[in-house]
């Protein structure tokens, strides 16, 4: 992606790299069983987009890893017919949305520009979508209201066979969800009105985020798999401090496994941008160049989980009797910590290394993943 038409808001950028390298890995696992995909942008713009082509746009991004996955899976004789969705609300910006989607030629990929509101659109959104495809919903508003309250996204909820990406507004909800005008939204948003009083900032964000997720999987039906959670965190560009969390929400296990494999590969991303975008915000008041590039400094681990703490919990789930991890195992794991698979292997490894843990399946010395998830290893705690 151009840095170029990112600047001052590499958070997009981010969140637009984030969809597609998560899309690219659920279309192609999801392509060989599934003969209609469908891709569902409720809130799709353009909306300040600086390329002509409307590359920095989550449209732009969408179809062109539709593109990519659907060329990947005719190679292995999978011809999977694509729909893809755009409701956009605003007259200008759905003319420029109607025009783009008209210039594109995308085989085999179904487009539908859908002007109106999401919210008055739901019934024409399912109809679309059908009964028997997969279907992704995206749902990335400018704000809350008839957006992601859980009234809002019912009917797309109790939909099976679907996954949703939904940005949840941090920095709006945590500064009115205390207010007195703003309770009956916040009631449909969480279930009730949190209370989150005497909280530190890190716990309030983890209790708020916490009781949205909750709260949307007690909505969704428990047939074809209990429902799961998962979520990334989007930082302000300039500020330490939380813009929005993407809520991932999916059915089967491995989805959350997939998805944080993503975002673990793209929070050293986050966090370079981040640097560079304080690092020119910087030179331009000062004036003053620099000799090396801020993001040159930036390490993997930082702001990471605490490898202490992931190892306490590993002893917690061990016993002395062997047990089988597989995805499942995996996922449970990561949807109750919100911590990276790649936290778990080095936190199991150097519990090896001191001899309080076993993987009884490994037969050879493993310098990466000690746990092989997909397969289901039997791990046991030997003190």
């Amino acid at each position: 992606m151009k840095s170029e038409l990112y600047k001052g808001r590499e958070q997009a950028r981010f969140k637009h790299e984030l969809l597609e390298a998560y899309l690219e890995r659920l279309f192609m696992i999801v392509g060989h069983h599934q003969r209609t995909i469908c891709y569902v942008d409720c809130f799709a713009g353009p909306w300040q987009a600086k390329g002509d082509d409307l590359e920095d746009t989550s449209i732009a991004v969408s179809l062109n890893i539709i593109r990519k996955c659907r060329e990947g899976l005719l190679k292995i004789n999978h011809n999977v017919h694509f729909k893809a969705l755009f409701v956009e609300k605003d007259p200008t910006a759905h003319a420029k949305l109607k025009d783009y989607l008209d210039g594109r030629n995308d085989e085999g990929v179904e487009t539908h520009p859908l002007h109106g509101e999401f919210i008055q659109l739901r019934e024409e959104i399912l109809s679309r979508c059908g009964n028997d495809s997969f279907t992704f919903f995206f749902v990335d508003p400018t704000g809350w209201k008839d957006a992601v309250e859980l009234a809002t996204l019912d009917p797309l909820l109790r939909r099976p066979n679907s996954e949703f990406l939904i940005n949840f507004m941090y920095d709006f909800l945590v500064r009115t969800h205390t207010q007195e005008p703003f309770s009956d939204d916040m009631k449909r948003i969480f279930g009730r009105v949190p209370d989150t009083k005497g909280m530190t900032a890190k716990a309030r964000e983890e209790h708020l985020v916490r009781l949205y997720r909750e709260n949307l999987k007690t909505v969704v039906p428990t047939r074809g798999g209990k429902p799961r959670t998962a979520c990334v965190q989007v930082k302000k560009v300039l500020l330490d401090r939380t813009l929005y969390h993407l809520v991932y929400l999916t059915r089967h296990p491995k989805g959350i496994a997939e998805f944080m494999a993503a975002s673990d590969g793209l929070d050293l991303v986050q966090k370079r941008l981040r640097a560079l975008a304080k690092q020119e915000s910087q030179v331009e008041s000062s004036g003053q160049l620099v000799l090396i590039a801020a993001d040159e400094s930036i390490k993997k681990e930082e702001g990471r989980a605490d490898l202490s703490e992931v190892k306490s919990y590993w002893l917690t789930k061990l016993s002395s009797i062997p047990r089988r991890f597989g995805i499942t195992e995996l996922a449970d794991m990561l949807e109750e910590t919100d911590w990276f698979a790649s936290d778990f292997q080095k936190a199991f490894k150097e519990l090896d290394a001191e001899g309080k843990v076993k993987n009884q399946d490994a037969k050879t010395v493993r310098p990466v993943n000690v746990v092989n998830f997909e397969k289901g290893e039997m791990l046991v705690k030997l003190t």
